[in-house]
């Protein structure tokens, strides 16, 4: 049996879909932006029309991030704070994180930080111990 035509396939959807995620993070920076500058401008509004358009604002970016953006955005919101594994399981933890449907919570976290490392994301540092610790980029 040849396997060629699936590894090509894998190949060529795997450039794909690195390609989309670049795009996606992309996209949710400017809709962090955007969000950012609607609220500011927001505060200068009167209370009743403020509280209408910052629930309006809430609603349409409120969409609970996945396992990967979160461990992204608690990153971001430490940026000088270099945090391993572990460390990012207890922050996602305290910031509400639900990680019950997960069997081995920090194998897949130690995958995303790898991941987010190779997309040039997180910078990485071994120490003599071995362990490794990620910060977010900036």
């Amino acid at each position: 049996m040849d396997l060629t035509q699936y590894r090509n396939a894998v190949v060529l959807h795997g450039y794909r879909l690195e390609k989309m995620i670049v795009e996606r993070n992309k996209l949710n920076a400017e809709i962090e932006r955007v969000a950012d500058l609607i609220a500011a401008n927001a505060n200068f509004l009167p209370e009743a029309e403020r509280a209408e358009r910052l629930q309006k604002l809430e609603q349409m970016v409120a969409e609970r991030p996945g396992f990967t953006d979160s461990v992204r955005n608690i990153l971001r919101k430490n940026p000088s704070h270099w945090a391993n594994a572990i460390a990012v399981r207890d922050l996602l933890i305290a910031d509400g994180y639900n990680m019950s449907r997960y069997s081995n919570p920090l194998a897949s976290i130690h995958t995303i930080l790898k991941r987010l490392t190779k997309a040039d994301e997180v910078e990485a540092k071994v120490l003599k111990d071995g362990d490794v610790y990620y910060r977010w980029k900036t």
